[in-house]
């Protein structure tokens, strides 16, 4: 994958694999990254974002889980993930994942 192609699932609001515009620290991660999947939780003040990220040129796709305070007041993907955790799943793991969490719901 070249520098002028995004995954399907890229959400081009939240890509930073090519830089951002008007960033000059070099600040942000390069990562392409899906829209977020938020799930509201028993407590209104706590949600679970979900979402899909990979490197610069499309590879290692991740799947990413991460407790934040509700509302979330700055792009999701700055978010501060409650207690400072989150959970990275490899793509392969994640449809593991997902298959247990069906069997039980």
């Amino acid at each position: 994958m070249d520098t002028q192609n995004h995954p399907d699932w890229c959400a081009r609001t939240a890509c930073t694999a090519y830089g951002v515009e008007g960033d000059t620290d070099d600040s942000f991660e390069r990562w392409h990254r899906s829209e977020p999947l938020l799930v509201q939780t028993s407590d209104p003040a706590t949600g679970l974002v979900v979402h899909k990220f990979a490197e610069a040129d499309g590879s290692d796709e991740h799947i990413e889980l991460a407790a934040v305070a509700l509302p979330v007041t700055r792009p999701w993907y700055l978010a501060e993930p409650q207690q400072g955790r989150t959970i990275v799943l490899r793509q392969e793991l994640a449809g593991v994942l997902a298959h247990a969490v069906a069997q039980l719901a």
